[in-house]
């Protein structure tokens, strides 16, 4: 099942582009690669201090901001933010490179797939499609399978208008809040993850531009850039590990901040196109849990196989981000 998906992914997303390098197969395109700063600050219930939130510490971080399908900026799209951070200790996830974790977000709650077995019915639909754009991303026959109104996928037409009035509010990336949507262990328990805005943030003038990273080296050039990290701990069989898109019961909890300072958007794009993020990058005591992260680890791997992606973070930046 997991390499059936991976054949459409490839025929579909992975046409190679005019210089011959194979893209990602999703968020190909970005809109910028910063270095931050990652300070955990754990919480107050010692059950939840595993992993990274353990203990007080600061971590370097490389912060990718992307789109999820389309080229083209004018068109609704999710959004997304990666977070690569070195110099982490413990033990990692079988493969995984020693001493990093990786955050992979998306600007929504949810996706289109629920489970395994929906991800390869959709992705069956879009199989070979020439080009992804809105029209082609929204498949009718897999939001009302049979077209029967009864059996319709409430969950998927609620994100794609949910894309859709994200795209007309604005393209300002620093506004969004942005969602891990699937679970991650917490030591002996589970968690979900989301990075919000610092709320001095919407305090701000709109950047101006006609870009996403227009908009982003706007921001920058006002100041400093601020996210509050935040968990969401497992409350039990309630909050499901294998039913994406069911919201969990339990409280949320700020374990860290990610601050970026003002710099270039665009002096570390190549790092940031050559590097692979992956969930699977990550502590044991953070491995991804359930049917779609199990399907994410075939998928991110061979995109980065096939691309030639480096899994290390970029240990020779200098303190201005030039490699």
């Amino acid at each position: 099942m997991h390499g059936q998906v991976v054949g459409i992914l490839r025929r579909t997303f992975q046409r190679r582009r005019p210089d011959g390098a194979l893209p990602r197969f999703f968020h190909e395109k970005s809109h910028g690669c910063l270095r931050g700063t990652f300070r955990v600050e754990p919480p107050v219930d010692p059950a939840l201090r595993q992993g990274l939130f353990a203990v007080p510490a600061e971590y370097p971080a490389l912060v990718r901001f992307s789109s999820g399908m389309m080229a083209d900026d004018r068109e609704p799209d999710t959004r997304g933010l990666g977070i690569k951070l070195s110099g982490v200790p413990g033990p990692v996830c079988d493969g995984a490179p020693a001493g990093q974790q990786d955050f992979l977000m998306i600007s929504q709650p949810a996706i289109p797939t629920r489970d395994v077995t929906e991800a390869v019915e959709y992705f069956g639909k879009i199989d070979g499609a020439r080009a992804i754009t809105p029209l082609t991303a929204l498949v009718p026959s897999y939001l009302m399978p049979g077209f029967r109104p009864w059996r319709t996928r409430w969950q998927y037409l609620a994100l794609i208008m949910a894309a859709i009035r994200a795209h007309l509010r604005g393209w300002d990336l620093a506004r969004l809040t942005y969602y891990g949507v699937t679970p991650y262990r917490l030591g002996e328990g589970a968690m979900l993850y989301r990075c919000q805005p610092d709320p001095a943030t919407f305090a701000r003038r709109r950047p101006r531009g006609r870009s996403f990273a227009e908009r982003l080296q706007a921001t920058l050039d006002d100041g400093p850039l601020a996210f509050d990290f935040l968990i969401q701990p497992r409350q039990g069989e309630t909050d499901p590990l294998d039913r994406i898109g069911v919201p969990w019961t339990g409280p949320l909890l700020r374990v860290a901040r990610l601050e970026i300072p003002p710099q270039s958007v665009s002096a570390l794009l190549p790092t940031g196109d050559r590097l692979t993020m992956s969930p699977w990058n990550a502590l044991k005591a953070h491995e991804p849990l359930g049917s779609i992260n199990a399907l994410r680890r075939t998928v991110y791997h061979a995109s980065a196989t096939d691309r030639g992606a480096d899994p290390l973070f970029p240990t020779t930046l200098s303190p201005r981000g030039e490699v």
